[in-house]
């Protein structure tokens, strides 16, 4: 069992991970080489107070659901599996849902195989404490969910996106963090956690991918540090990239293609965008995983400011992925269609047909861009 003392008491070099704290003045972040946030400043207090919150909420409670959205990335499941190991080696009861399942690109997290995406057959939720992981509306989390929340002990809402009416009992939302990950670094710092390969293994992960290989505008050099103390504490990075970025399927490359072949650029090559149907996966035999990260691709063309990627879904939804460079805000054009996300990466979802949807969204966008280039809106 976990006790929540020193984050690696097996080290011989250190008094565990905060020699420097005083007795009731814990410090964020103050794990090996990462730098401390100074206890007199406003952004220590305002992560004092939620994550205190937070901590007594996972130290005083017996029973938790950890939930995160469907169609999951990396600092989901990274975000849920870190969680549900720190839990469970404080012998609570922990269970993680998500109601698509774990795609297969992280599959090798451990815990991974526990993630439920069916409640039915569970028994004693009633006085469970619902934790949301990495999602910016209850929305995102399926409609599975919708009996507990009235039965549930307490909701807790950990998470990076913007929200601009954070939901729970208590909330945590940091969008200027790189990664719910990297928040929950934070967290278990602050409960003096040990950082076993396992934990530091699903948080590295999500890192690693919310910040697209630290390639991305949200890579500090803070997150490098914490990155490095992952490392320290058994994340493999190179074994991490590998099942990441390189364990895709033989179906994934067939359906990259169909993809690719309905590339279009639009505004003198500033918008580029493509669609992703579901005749597209039956023909190439993939599945809806595989299509993660395609948007990103797009990205990569030099003149291109923003990427589009539509996506076919059930009841007659696209989903938009939107991807762009420097400071045009895809989030805010997001929240246009009722979606949302961050300033370079968002998506929102919206029905009718796939081309009736790019056609809309893409004249909408040349709009937002030409409103930008005026000094109409903000970059």
């Amino acid at each position: 069992m976990i006790e929540a003392t020193l984050c690696h008491p097996e080290r011989s070099d250190r008094k565990g991970c905060h020699p420097e704290r005083s007795e009731g003045s814990p410090q964020v972040g103050a794990c090996c080489n990462v730098p401390l946030l100074e206890p007199d400043s406003k952004e220590f207090q305002g992560y004092e107070m939620n994550i205190k919150k937070i901590a007594d909420a996972l130290t005083s409670g017996t029973s938790y659901l950890l939930v995160t959205h469907f169609h999951p990335d990396g600092d989901a499941i990274g975000a849920i599996l870190a969680l549900q190991a720190v839990l469970k080696g404080m012998g609570k009861k922990a269970i993680s849902f998500c109601e698509s399942g774990v795609p297969p690109t992280f599959r090798f997290l451990e815990g991974a195989q526990e993630v439920l995406s069916d409640l039915e057959h569970i028994s004693q939720l009633d006085a469970v404490t619902l934790i949301f992981l990495d999602c910016g509306s209850i929305d995102r989390c399926g409609k599975s969910l919708t009996k507990l929340l009235d039965v549930a002990s307490s909701i807790i809402n950990i998470d990076h996106h913007v929200q601009e009416k954070p939901f729970g009992d208590i909330f945590w939302v940091k969008s200027s963090a790189s990664s719910t990950c990297e928040m929950l670094f934070d967290l278990f710092c602050f409960m003096n956690v040990p950082f076993t390969p396992v934990i530091a293994t699903c948080l590295y992960t999500g890192i690693l991918t919310d910040t697209g290989s630290f390639q991305f505008s949200n890579t500090s050099r803070r997150v490098l540090e914490i990155a490095t103390s992952l490392a320290d504490f058994g994340a493999d990075p190179h074994r991490i990239a590998q099942q990441v970025f390189e364990s895709s399927s033989p179906q994934k490359l067939l359906l990259l293609g169909k993809v690719l072949d309905t590339l279009r650029y639009h505004r003198n090559y500033s918008i580029a965008t493509a669609r992703l149907t579901k005749k597209m996966i039956t023909e190439t035999g993939a599945t809806i995983h595989d299509g993660e990260g395609f948007v990103n691709m797009l990205r990569q063309v030099a003149t291109v400011q923003v990427a589009v990627l539509f996506r076919e879904e059930e009841n007659s939804l696209i989903h938009v992925g939107l991807r762009s460079k420097g400071t045009i805000d895809v989030a805010k054009f997001a929240r246009k269609f009722g979606g949302g996300g961050h300033v370079n990466a968002s998506a929102c979802r919206v029905k009718g047909s796939i081309e009736d949807v790019e056609v809309a969204i893409v004249s909408s966008l040349e709009k937002y861009l030409s409103d930008m280039e005026r000094g109409d809106g903000k970059r």
